[in-house]
């Protein structure tokens, strides 16, 4: 009787020991009681990010409730790419900088915002300041080192005045730059 109960007891710390170890096989769906139906245990399904968004409004709040009661998250800078996913009553679940939240589905964009060149203005030929060579760092002058970048005699001008890689455009030194665009 001593063996039997023994073994039984060794059964029973190796079942319980497989449980600890490997975790237990329970199913997805358990019985309340003998003879009455299944119950389905509900496992919430993983948000689906199947679109690349951008922020279209100059900051958008990340919530963690699509209403505008909903705790901020995050404050998302213009311009920030966002995953989306579902869309709730105007809101879009997104997923951005790490954090999954919702949004105001109207301030997001298909399309960052275009990047503006910067405005340039050159004096024309016939007026002061025509020629004045206005230095500035590296940083300001945007990187068109190509005539065939380039839009207008005016602007290979300015590039040859004002950047310190301006004098590339010029490539007979006859202080005329782009020659095909300043004839």
């Amino acid at each position: 009787m001593r063996k039997l109960f023994w073994v039984f007891a060794g059964i029973m710390m190796l079942a319980a020991l497989g449980n600890i170890i490997g975790g237990t096989d329970t199913p997805a769906t358990a019985s309340v009681t003998p003879g009455t139906q299944a119950v389905r245990v509900g496992v919430p399904e993983a948000p689906r990010f199947d679109a690349t968004l951008y922020v279209a409004a100059s900051s958008l709040n990340l919530r963690e409730a699509p209403s505008t009661n909903g705790r901020v998250l995050a404050s998302l800078k213009h311009d920030t790419k966002v995953m989306a996913g579902e869309r709730r009553s105007g809101w879009g679940l997104v997923s951005a900088n790490g954090q999954v939240g919702w949004v105001s589905a109207q301030s997001l964009s298909g399309t960052p915002a275009a990047r503006a060149a910067p405005a340039i203005s050159v004096p024309a030929r016939n007026q002061p300041g025509y020629g004045v060579v206005q230095r500035q760092s590296e940083a300001s002058c945007p990187s068109r080192r190509y005539c065939t970048q380039i839009d207008s005699c005016e602007e290979a001008r300015w590039y040859l005045a004002n950047c310190s890689w301006g004098h590339r455009l010029d490539g007979d030194n006859d202080g005329v730059p782009c020659e095909a665009l300043c004839r």
